[in-house]
């Protein structure tokens, strides 16, 4: 009778181990549907977040792809706690707000997941290769959104010796590392400093990414590296360059002060379009455009015919040394 219990005990055991593994941890505080979503209250909450993302990338905590997150209220401080690996679900910000105390973004990274309605301040600061920015990098082979988020968080990057270009590269930005999804209706207000690259809205997009209805109202700066093909500052798109796909910046503005060496624009600073062509349509470009060469109020440079830029609008100061213009500095 006794070994009897023992192997009942063991099976209890065992199988409330096993719904443990495949269960997220949110302690009854939703189940992740859209109706009832998981509800982040407090640092701790971030935390399991945190690790389920975590342990997702070791195959365990399955139940995480397409499960809802919810911001119930504020969260004054995020020190030391970052939310390493790539978000696979949902999260709604409610138009709380996070405070950033960190030297890295809120998310490693959204895959096939969306991030929308959340306020970031405070700042972020590191010395790195790659880039750093308020919320993520946006990559999934379906679209990841980034909507109508807000981030007032001073972004440095001081940046540190690559190896392999051979230059002191560090870029910022204001929103997303960079865009492979959807970023639209996202404003950034904060102070970028990157070197190299600086962006208000994303460093770089490596095919398929769409700007949409995006402000900056920052301020941009980006200190020079010695190769002029990553010297990229600019209020929205970074750089586009296109492999396979179609990138388009639509309906984006830029009202803040602008700085750098080359490729130097209000909206895109370096436009590429290989295969489909890049679009920069409807969109504006007020504030202030200072760089070296390549200097444009709404363009830096278009590296080959495969851009397609109609109705925009500079009304911003532009000044540079070589190839300046008020829409594209060099075609």
């Amino acid at each position: 009778m006794k070994k009897k219990k023992n192997i009942i005990l063991f099976l209890f055991i065992f199988a409330n181990v096993s719904l443990f593994a495949q269960n997220p941890p949110f302690n009854g505080n939703g189940d992740g549907t859209v109706g009832n979503p998981f509800q982040i209250w407090n640092k701790t909450d971030l935390q399991e977040l945190s690790d389920s993302l975590v342990s997702y990338s070791y195959n365990l905590n399955t139940w995480l792809p397409g499960k809802h997150f919810h911001l119930m209220q504020d969260i004054d401080t995020l020190t030391q706690i970052i939310l390493y690996g790539s978000l696979r679900g949902h999260f709604h910000g409610g138009g709380k707000k996070i405070v950033a105390n960190a030297d890295t973004a809120l998310f490693a990274g959204i895959t096939n997941g969306t991030l929308d309605s959340l306020i970031m301040n405070g700042y972020i600061m590191n010395n790195a290769i790659g880039p750093f920015s308020s919320f993520a990098h946006t990559y999934g082979n379906s679209p990841s959104i980034v909507s109508h988020c807000i981030s007032n968080v001073t972004v440095t990057n001081i940046g540190m010796f690559n190896p392999i270009t051979g230059n002191f590269e560090g870029p910022a930005a204001g929103i997303a590392y960079s865009n492979m999804g959807i970023i639209s209706h996202c404003i950034n207000n904060g102070s970028i400093r990157g070197v190299g690259r600086a962006c208000g809205i994303a460093t770089s997009d490596l095919g398929n990414g769409q700007f949409i209805s995006c402000i900056n109202t920052g301020k941009i700066t980006a200190t020079a590296v010695s190769s002029p093909d990553i010297n990229v500052v600019n209020g929205v798109a970074g750089i586009t360059v296109i492999p396979n796909g179609n990138t388009i910046v639509l309906n984006c503005i830029n009202l803040g002060n602008i700085e750098g060496s080359y490729n130097v624009g209000g909206i895109v600073g370096f436009a590429r379009g290989l295969g489909l062509p890049a679009v920069i349509t409807n969109s504006i470009n007020a504030g202030y455009i200072k760089g070296n060469k390549y200097v444009g109020g709404i363009l830096g440079i278009m590296h080959n015919s495969g851009v397609n830029i109609s109705n925009c609008l500079n009304t911003g100061a532009i000044e540079g040394e070589e190839d300046v213009g008020a829409i594209v500095g060099k075609e």
